[in-house]
């Protein structure tokens, strides 16, 4: 009974969501090409709460004063669910963008809305072509220091709710562009939506943002340690310090 009533209470909540996840990637889209700065990312902010509100996600924020205003991040934040891309808007309090999957870009309206604000395509499962993304993104953050970076650096969405392995491409970009690493952990987003179902339980997400970790004192030869260092940050925050 009760997975009837998961069931039910997903379509529900799908039926009311799409429409306004549609809407709301058209009118970033269209809004693109007569807004900018401030008032473009005000858009997108609105568009991520808007579609996060009918679907019933509330989105808790702790920490916002560890993000110093025109300051540039490589910020980082653990992946969960489809969700992730909104909750990672609304929770960082300045211009994000960031890498998607290049299959999204030929997804009809958000395809186009993601192309249009200037995300950046990535084949994760071509390295040389995922590296040169990285390069790429890194030029363009010099040429624009009022943007922060976003990386999911697991990769991919989690299949049991625990943290997975992180990957090195955002943590060599870093040490590319000497951007400070911003942890930005979520809680509670498993229990809401997880890969392999179209499920959706509305509650509560937890976001902390903590302290930058500077990568100074770091090369490609201890990229691992800045690894390890950041990581902790995010089992700690995770699962509670460790004895």
């Amino acid at each position: 009974m009760r997975e009837i009533i998961d069931r039910a209470r997903s379509a529900l909540i799908w039926a009311l969501t799409l429409p306004v996840f549609l809407l709301a990637c058209a009118a970033v889209a269209l809004g693109s090409f007569v807004l900018s700065g401030r008032a473009l990312e005000r858009l997108i902010k609105a568009g991520s709460r808007a579609v996060l509100f009918v679907a019933g996600v509330r989105v808790e924020i702790v920490g916002r004063e560890n993000v110093a205003p025109g300051r540039q991040y490589l910020a980082l934040m653990n992946h969960v669910n489809f969700f992730d891309p909104l909750v990672f808007q609304i929770a960082f309090p300045a211009p994000l963008r960031g890498i998607e999957e290049e299959s999204h870009f030929r997804w009809p309206v958000y395809g186009a809305t993601i192309r249009r604000i200037g995300m950046f395509p990535i084949n994760r499962k071509d390295t040389a072509q995922a590296i040169e993304t990285l390069r790429r993104a890194a030029a363009w953050l010099r040429e624009r220091p009022d943007f922060s970076f976003g990386v999911m650096p697991e990769g991919t969405r989690t299949l049991d709710g625990r943290l997975g392995p992180f990957k090195r491409g955002g943590f060599l970009m870093a040490l590319e562009t000497g951007l400070e690493v911003l942890p930005v952990v979520q809680k509670g987003a498993f229990e809401i939506a997880r890969k392999g179902s179209l499920n959706i339980r509305p509650g509560k997400v937890t976001v902390t943002i903590a302290p930058p970790i500077p990568v100074a004192g770091y090369s490609k030869e201890t990229v691992g340690d800045l690894i390890d260092r950041v990581r902790r940050v995010f089992l700690d925050t995770l699962e509670g310090p460790s004895a």
